[in-house]
């Protein structure tokens, strides 16, 4: 088959029903969704790759800036807690944080209270080597 990327995986079947439910779903839902998402963010193989591209596809391409702190609210939640975290979690957590491509620093969500920004800050250092926001 084809290597998985965010290209191979952004206009098929799949991904329009994907973001046909983040879209439509309410925010329950969504959240229900992202979280059976980012469960599958676990060790190294394509099932891991399949979920952290999508996860980063819709972040990238989701013009409601509601989905984006939702995407980044439950890669947060399961990072704040105790270690160990699974490479997928981490991997997806740092691509979005440190990739210019998501722009994530520049939503109100990263910045919308100090001790959340420092919590988001705290996760990016731990995954990010030389990490400056």
């Amino acid at each position: 088959g084809m290597p998985l990327n965010t290209n191979t995986i952004a206009h098929t079947p799949q991904m329009d029903i994907i973001q046909s439910l983040v879209l439509n779903l309410d925010n329950e839902g969504r959240y229900l969704l992202l979280n059976c998402m980012a469960n599958q963010l676990r060790y190294l193989n394509s099932h891991t790759y399949y979920f952290y591209y999508t996860i980063l596809y819709l972040f990238a391409e989701q013009s409601k800036e509601q989905v984006k702190e939702q995407i980044s609210r439950v890669l947060m939640e399961r990072l704040i807690v105790n270690r160990p975290h699974p490479w997928g979690l981490l991997m997806t957590s740092a691509e979005l944080l440190r990739n210019p491509i998501y722009k994530f620093w520049e939503h109100g969500f990263a910045r919308c209270h100090k001790d959340m920004e420092n919590i988001v800050t705290i996760v990016a250092r731990s995954c990010i080597e030389n990490f400056n926001p």
